[in-house]
């Protein structure tokens, strides 16, 4: 996974995954079938981790919104000074014209957005949140901020200026 993250899909050569792997060239073939096979495992496993960790967020036994709060500056805090999210930078470098890494990155997307529906449902239920769009738009939303702030995070090291966006978003949420 870190081999793809550092250099992405077209940079990664075979030599790199046998050599970080310390597999064998038929054992990795015989395991994943080819480089696009091995990458798709890769890519499926990171994106369950990325729904994973948004749930455990987003469905903390606490106010929806502070949970809201606490996955974007999760984002914030893992995106500084680094090389962005390894779905978004895969979507720019084979989307459009890779089907099944698509098929990937859209579920992920429409997970991770479901989940912020239902905190935003929920908050709003408990007359947390005042803003007068549907929840559906707000997550669209607040998903497109997440992903902002992976971008961000390719250019600064210093988590400051990601989690200044994340009080602007939440106080825009109020």
């Amino acid at each position: 996974m870190a081999e793809f993250y550092t250099h992405g899909y077209h940079a990664t050569a075979m030599s790199d995954l046998l050599r970080v792997t310390k597999l064998h060239k038929g054992s990795l073939y015989g395991a994943f079938g080819d480089k696009h096979q091995l990458f798709l495992t890769i890519l499926q496993r990171y994106a369950q981790q990325r729904t994973t960790a948004a749930a455990t967020d987003l469905r903390a036994p606490k106010p929806p919104i502070l949970g809201i709060g606490h996955y974007l500056q999760r984002i914030s805090r893992n995106a500084a000074g680094q090389r962005g999210c390894l779905l978004a930078n895969t979507a720019l470098e084979l989307l459009p014209g890779n089907e099944e890494v698509a098929q990937i990155v859209d579920h992920t997307q429409r997970e991770i957005q479901r989940e912020l529906a239902g905190a935003l449902d929920r908050a709003r239920i408990q007359g947390l949140l005042s803003v007068p769009q549907n929840n559906t738009v707000v997550a669209r939303y607040l998903f497109t901020v997440v992903e902002g702030l992976w971008e961000l995070g390719r250019t600064t090291a210093d988590e400051r200026p990601l989690l200044e966006v994340v009080e602007m978003t939440m106080y825009g949420l109020r």
